[in-house]
């Protein structure tokens, strides 16, 4: 038993890698902020640590959100993948969906008539096709040709192939198949990475089964190099607890659960946020809040719905589509690294491309010069005065030389370009809000904004006010928070299957036995990571109408299930579906497609508050220092306060800017902002 005192949640961030420590016995949190290390990301979480002042042997626990995977399959750096299927169904690689979407950009393009398709994911030398066939009943009707499969596995890896992806028509149906090729694969495969469906995707949709699988396989070794690197680092500097990963679904797992299954751990950068929130609204009693983390590269903002944050089971990277339990979070490019310029018909844009961590906005004095939003913010004197990060002075001539140019293009001063840039990107968060409200029938009037990340508060009342909220709420080392959520996570595994049956056929003692497999399923997942037996146990499923596309997942109530469960059932997803839609159509008949069961045991709890504040101690009074409110009127001296030294009720009326270590708060005029009981800024339209 390892009786170290602290706990460590560790997000690392396109531009920046943010450490939270938190003292078991006190509650007392301390946070750090320091550059990423591209190339080399274990070096941010060593100097995060370092700064800490922590040493290695004093942590317990620590809970990493990484973007390794993701920015592996951005970036191109994914392992050379083969594919292995039935004769006959390969080519979906090729044919993929009917969605048109810009070759550039993540945007619908239904009229693009001249759309270009992403490239395939596994090109077409290195897919090969073998003899067998599983009816839609599960009935096989023409055996596994092994000696095929074992011929095409060598010739693919004499072509390169560095991982295996296996996937056979039916297989969610009937797995024997593709279990009876990991037998036989074992030895064949490129250093043993190799991925069947069944174990990843078990779902109908064979296209986004097929690309899940190969997404997963591509990122074994990936992954498995990761996590010995992280190991072996730590355990120099004389790390002897715990590590644990984030999953997309808002889970935390052990590594030794997710070698296998890297695709998992796919967004689990953007959720600590999100779970972080989850946390902060139960502890304020706000039970609709929208998470907002704006970052150096991206803003990420989630619903947080009787604290829950909402599911889906499904999530897309750089065009390819990951059929994952997700917690459903909505990322856009914009965040304080990203660059302005201008289009194609002259006028300003900001996003998605960004500045990162280097060089970074040009303000940081690292060689970078292209414009950013930071440096629009800095110029317009917003936040500034004190170093932004470790190591890290800001430079206000940088920042307003990067803008010149821009400035002389559409002959405009300098400060109007900088609150052109602020605007644009402020309006490109607000509708990725609205996407996430007002389009899935919610009131955003109905909502509290909890803004974090490094800009998050710079931006909070802009945004909440083009959103029309009425509140905003800024955490306790809000650039830091989402490394809370990684320490407050639940540890949870999650079990699935296919079940394709009409609602009206479904024989609920069938339904019930087949969510009772996945649950003990689940269950020795979790005894297995933790030794602990679950406390909660979730039943869910995919349900839609039938002769529809789409499905949406509905909780199911426990069982064991009767007729009238049934009807209960399909109320629950007609009521769903007219949340989701805006209508129902209870004339029609409904079908299950999937089951999902999550095994969860909660986290040991943490203080948050008076005695886990992480407010630094100290700190200047009230100064002043000239902002520009409206570039139209030019600068005004406005109040700074540092936060540290705010006393709780006291009321301040904006504008105003509040600062701290690992963020700023710009309060724009019309609002007002207060410390609550529990150190929260908490910002309110007057």
């Amino acid at each position: 038993m390892n009786d170290a005192r602290h706990i460590l949640g560790i997000d690392i961030g396109g531009t920046f890698t943010d450490v939270l420590g938190v003292d078991v016995e006190t509650g007392v949190l301390s946070a750090a902020k320091v550059p990423t290390v591209p190339g080399s990301l274990v070096d941010g979480i060593v100097s995060g640590v370092e700064e800490l002042g922590l040493e290695l042997g004093d942590v317990s626990r620590i809970v990493h959100g990484s973007t390794t995977c993701t920015n592996a399959l951005i970036e191109g750096k994914q392992a050379t993948t083969a594919f292995i299927g039935t004769r006959g169904f390969s080519d979906e690689f090729d044919i993929q969906r009917m969605v048109r979407r810009w070759a550039t950009t993540p945007r619908a393009a239904i009229y693009d008539l001249h759309q270009v398709k992403p490239a395939p994911f596994v090109p077409r030398r290195l897919r090969r096709e073998v003899d067998e066939r599983t009816l839609f009943s599960g009935e096989i009707v023409e055996p596994l040709e092994v000696g095929q499969l074992e011929e095409a596995a060598r010739a693919l890896t004499a072509q390169g192939a560095e991982a295996i992806a296996i996937c056979f028509l039916w297989s969610p149906v009937n797995d024997f198949h593709e279990r009876q090729a990991k037998a036989h694969l074992a030895n064949l495969a490129p250093n043993g990475f190799f991925s069947i469906s069944t174990e990843v995707a078990p779902l109908v949709g064979e296209y986004e089964r097929m690309e899940t699988t190969a997404v997963n396989a591509s990122l074994l070794p990936v992954l498995g190099e990761y996590l010995h690197s992280v190991d072996e680092r730590l355990e120099e500097r004389g790390f002897r607890g715990r590590l644990l990963l984030m999953q997309s679904h808002g889970g935390v797992s052990g590594p030794e659960q997710l070698r296998d299954l890297p695709v998992l751990t796919l967004r689990s950068g953007p959720v600590g946020g999100a779970v972080a929130a989850s946390f902060l609204a139960r502890k304020l009693s706000r039970p609709r809040v929208i998470s907002c983390d704006i970052g150096g590269t991206s803003c990420d903002t989630a619903l947080v719905l009787d604290y829950e944050v909402p599911m889906t089971d499904g999530t897309e990277v750089d065009y390819h589509p990951v059929r994952i339990p997700t917690s459903d979070i909505r990322c856009i490019g914009a965040g304080g690294g990203s660059i302005a310029g201008l289009d194609a018909g002259g006028a300003l844009r900001v996003g998605p491309e960004s500045a990162g961590s280097s060089p970074g906005p040009a303000c940081y004095g690292r060689g970078g010069t292209l414009p950013t939003l930071t440096d629009a913010n800095l110029v317009l004197g917003r936040f500034g005065g004190e170093s932004l990060a470790s190591a890290i002075e800001l430079s206000a001539e940088e920042a307003r030389r990067s803008l010149a140019g821009l400035a002389r293009s559409l002959g405009m001063a300098i400060e109007s370009v900088a609150e052109g840039i602020v605007r644009i990107a402020v309006a490109n968060m607000a509708e990725s809000i609205r996407l996430q409200t007002i389009d899935r029938g919610h009131d955003p009037r109905e909502f509290t904004l909890i803004a974090f990340g490094g800009a998050g508060p710079l931006h909070a009342t802009l945004l909440a006010e083009a959103c029309s909220l009425r509140e905003v709420v800024i955490p306790l080392s809000p650039g830091v928070f989402s490394s809370l959520g990684m320490i407050v996570a639940d540890h949870r595994h999650y079990a699935r299957s296919s079940y394709l049956v009409p609602l009206d056929e479904v024989d609920a003692a069938d339904l019930d036995r087949r969510l009772a497999e996945l649950e003990r399923h689940a269950a020795d997942q979790l005894r297995h990571d933790t030794g602990e037996t679950p406390s909660r146990l979730r039943r869910s499923a995919a349900m839609r109408y039938v002769l529809q596309e789409w499905d949406l997942p509905v909780e199911l109530p426990p069982g064991p299930f009767e007729c009238d469960d049934l009807d209960e059932i399909r109320d629950r997803f007609h009521k769903a579906h007219h949340a989701r839609y805006g209508f129902s159509r209870e004339d029609r008949p409904v079908e299950l497609v999937a089951l999902l069961v999550t095994a969860a045991v909660p986290s040991p709890p943490v203080a948050y508050g008076a005695t886990g504040n992480g407010r630094a101690g100290g700190g200047d009074g009230p100064r002043t220092w000239p902002v520009v409110v409206d570039a139209q009127e030019g600068a005004v001296d406005v109040v700074v306060h540092a936060r540290a030294r705010l006393e709780p009720g006291r009321e301040l009326h904006g504008p105003v800017v509040v600062t701290e270590p690992t963020s700023t708060t710009y309060v724009q005029p019309g609002w007002t902002v207060s410390t609550d009981r529990i150190g929260n800024l908490v910002a309110r339209a007057a």
